[in-house]
């Protein structure tokens, strides 16, 4: 590939990415009241049942206040609660209230039905997972800050 070609690649991949993330916060807002970030933030809450905000840093690759500012955002959403970790004086255990649930089914609805647009625009299930692949292939060679 020449090296236009290469620049529109990189160029190509940020902006798919920030056309997505647009658009699944702000249909994930008027459906669920939260934004992608925050819905990461509760499947991780929902899938470890109770957790600390730690937890849920090292799970999505997060610093912690950035996962401090948020559960307290879904707290005052009503969404989350937290609660002085039983085990750790220093930490505090969150969990998702039944508001919490609620919002992130209606999120997961919402979620599915843009993962199936992306399956129909790559050309199906095969063209996804040779996709994924890629971006996995991607992701190995730019590692996450906390790497």
């Amino acid at each position: 590939m020449d090296p236009a070609g290469r620049e529109r690649l990189y160029h190509l991949l940020q902006t798919a990415a920030h056309r997505l993330k647009t658009r699944a916060d702000r249909d994930s807002q008027g459906v669920a009241g939260v934004t992608a970030a925050q819905a990461a933030v509760m499947f991780v809450i929902a899938r470890e049942r109770a957790t600390t905000q730690r937890r849920v840093a090292e799970q999505l690759k997060l610093n912690e206040s950035a996962v401090t500012g948020m559960v307290g955002r879904l707290m005052e959403a009503g969404f989350v609660a937290r609660a002085p970790s039983p085990t750790d004086g220093r930490a505090w255990t969150v969990t998702l209230t039944p508001a919490g649930e609620a919002a992130l089914d209606r999120f997961r609805v919402n979620l599915d039905a843009l993962n199936a647009e992306i399956t129909a625009a790559l050309g199906g299930e095969a063209e996804v997972a040779r996709f994924a692949d890629g971006l996995r292939a991607i992701l190995a060679i730019a590692p996450s800050r906390e790497a």
